[in-house]
């Protein structure tokens, strides 16, 4: 499930149909950072560096016990090396080939084993997104009767940046649809909302999972750029 977490963060946010996850990320900047929640721990994901064909991306967990929302400053925290972490791992995205290449624990000092998944991020790296149809959005409220005119507002998730709630934010809500390849994922749709006030930003501040029988979702608590890792780059 970590795992998972991880790739689908780096979901970004695309303005125009059939744009892919690799076009959106060679047009970020290092240091920019997402942070979720998922059950007992925050995430901060962070944008190491951009060298094409290679990309390196850094994932920090630490438990909500050990930290304040009210006081922490991410870029700090990060910079001092991230006291109390639970897990700081770096991820060696190979561009060219659609591969995650490798993978490094700063806190265990060693090298990660990578199960292969190859085709996963071929296809991951590959999928098309396009906009959300109206028709197919969350709206704020419950459906009109038959026959009645749906005037519900869209639904909205909250935008943090740099530990400021914006009150006025518009989003760009894609999506795209995993193959019917016999996997678990086949058929699922990934759907993502992106500020359009950052069209470079690439990472999402809600995702979401859709199938049948099931529903994964992650939202961002924080956000934002100039985050400077003291751990030394994979060699």
């Amino acid at each position: 499930m970590k795992r998972f977490v991880f790739i689908f963060l780096l979901i970004p946010s695309f303005f125009f149909a059939d744009v892919t996850i690799k076009d959106r990320l060679l047009k970020a900047s290092p240091g920019d950072y997402l942070v979720t929640e998922q059950g007992g721990s925050y995430s901060l994901l962070l944008l190491r560096l951009i060298d094409p064909p290679y990309l390196t991306i850094e994932e920090i967990a630490i438990d909500r016990s050990n930290i304040d929302l009210k006081k922490i400053s991410w870029k700090n925290w990060v910079e001092n090396k991230a006291p109390g972490a639970t897990s700081w791992t770096a991820f060696s995205l190979d561009l060219e080939k659609n591969t995650l290449s490798r993978s490094y624990s700063f806190l265990e000092n060693q090298w990660l084993f990578i199960e292969k998944s190859d085709y996963f991020f071929k296809e991951l790296l590959s999928l098309p997104f396009r906009p959300t149809r109206d028709n197919e959005r969350k709206k704020i409220g419950p459906a009109p009767m038959p026959g009645e005119i749906d005037r519900r507002k869209f639904w909205k998730p909250q935008l943090i940046r740099d530990g400021k709630k914006h009150k006025k934010c518009e989003y760009e809500v894609m999506r795209a649809k995993w193959p019917a390849d016999k996997t678990q994922l086949a058929g699922c749709i990934f759907e993502f909302y992106l500020d359009v006030e950052q069209p470079t930003f690439p990472f999402p501040y809600w995702m979401e999972v859709q199938h049948p029988h099931y529903t994964f979702k992650i939202r961002a608590i924080d956000s934002g750029s100039g985050i400077q890792s003291p751990m030394k780059l994979l060699k």
